[in-house]
Parts: structure tokens; C-alpha cells; sequence
């Protein structure tokens, strides 16, 4: 009789399982996450022999290459002493803008990191052992990354890539698709060109004559004097 019984058992579990609707059977693991944005740390450069300084044009890494080349000819520089550079009115617009990261946020739920990011000018040509930009900048964007725990540090250097793809009260949110990021130490300002027209909030922040602006071995001092403090 034990057989009989285990057959009506198993009959009866299979006319159950078949009434199930779709969604109960089926698993949400068979729809594909969006992957999280690449972020990429710079290394350090060679330091050039004692008592010389060289210039070079900006250089992308392996990783960088394929959006760095998605940009136009007029997005390569950002900003310079001759030239106004604009981050607004860019909606659909590829962009690769450098940028001092000040606040961060993670939505766990979407996940998605969501950078404010002061923009800096850059004009193309940089230090051969460290990246130099322009201590002004264009203002501020924003940056939304796909995922959390992207290892984003609080004031670092970032170069976002990607679209424009909306703008509130004059500052542009870009989805990001790849980020460039420059840890301390391995960025300086060279020199204060381009109209000022970020947030005065940040340039408060600043302690020293913009004449001395630049430092080619830059110190944590440099940026808390230049920055803030960094937050832990």
C-alpha cells in the first residue's frame, strides 16, 4: 500500500505546482543587473630628475581609450585662459569633465552612488609626473554611477565620462559610464585660469593666496589648505 500512497502524494504536488502562476515559479535571477560603472584608480607617475618640472599632453589609460575617443573635438579640453567652457546646455551631449568629488551618496536600493562633483577646467596639457589642472571650474554636476562601494573617496580628483542627461537649475547630472579617479597626492592645481563660476561655498574653503595655487609634490597640508578638511 506504501507505493500506491507515495504515487497519489507526488500526483497531487505536480497538479499544485502547475497551478501556480508564472510569476510564483519563476526567479528574478533570469533578469540581468546593470552592471556597475567601471572606476579606475590612477597610479602614481615617475618623479622627473631633481631640479626639473616637464609638461605633456593629457594621456588615457588602456581602460579610459574607448571613451576618450566617444568625445568631440570640442569636449578633448575643458576650459583654458583664452576660452569659455560651459557645462550647461549640454542635454544628450557626451562629456569627460575633471572634478572635485564633495559629497557622495549611495541609494542601496537601485544601488546607485550619486557624486556631487565641483568641476575644474583643464586645457589639455598636464605635468609629466602628476595630473594639473586649473583651480577653477564651471560649476558644479552631478554624476550617477551604477552600483555602491565603488571605492570613491571624498575630495579626490574624478574625471567623469557619459551622457548629459538632464539639467536642474543649472547643474548637469551625467550618467556616468566610466570614472577616471586621482587620490591624493597624485593631483595638483597649476594655476587659477578660466572664469571662476563653481560654488562659492567651496572657494571659501581655500586658505591661500591663488598666486601660490601650485605645488608639484603636493602634500595632505596642500589639499586641506586648498579643499578642506577630508571627511572620514
Amino acid at each position: 500500500m506504501t507505493k500506491p500512497k507515495r504515487a497519489i502524494k507526488i500526483a497531487c504536488l505536480l497538479t499544485l505546482l502547475s497551478s501556480l502562476p508564472p510569476a510564483q515559479v519563476q526567479t528574478g535571477a533570469q533578469t540581468p543587473s546593470t552592471p556597475a560603472t567601471v572606476v579606475e584608480d590612477s597610479q602614481p607617475l615617475p618623479r622627473p630628475p631633481a631640479g626639473t618640472l616637464g609638461t605633456r599632453s593629457y594621456e588615457a589609460t588602456d581602460k579610459e581609450k574607448p571613451f576618450f575617443a566617444k568625445l568631440s573635438e570640442d569636449e578633448r579640453t575643458t576650459g583654458d585662459m583664452f576660452k569659455d567652457y560651459s557645462i550647461t546646455g549640454k542635454k544628450g551631449k557626451f562629456v569627460g569633465w575633471f572634478g572635485i568629488v564633495r559629497k557622495i551618496e549611495e541609494d542601496k536600493t537601485a544601488p546607485q552612488t550619486n557624486l556631487l562633483v565641483e568641476m575644474k577646467y583643464f586645457d589639455g596639457l598636464t605635468d609629466t609626473h602628476i595630473q594639473a589642472l586649473s583651480f577653477n571650474g564651471a560649476g558644479d554636476f552631478r554624476a550617477m554611477l551604477s552600483g555602491i562601494g565603488l571605492g570613491i573617496k571624498p575630495l579626490s580628483l574624478v574625471k567623469v565620462y557619459g551622457v548629459v542627461a538632464s539639467e536642474t537649475s543649472n547643474v548637469p547630472e551625467v550618467k556616468a559610464e566610466y570614472v577616471r579617479q586621482w587620490d591624493w597626492g597624485l593631483f595638483t592645481f597649476l594655476m587659477v585660469y578660466g572664469e571662476q563660476k563653481g560654488n562659492k561655498e567651496w572657494k571659501k574653503l581655500n586658505k591661500v593666496d591663488e598666486q601660490r595655487i601650485y605645488n608639484p609634490f603636493p602634500n595632505a597640508k596642500y589639499y586641506e589648505d586648498r579643499l578642506g578638511p577630508r571627511p572620514q
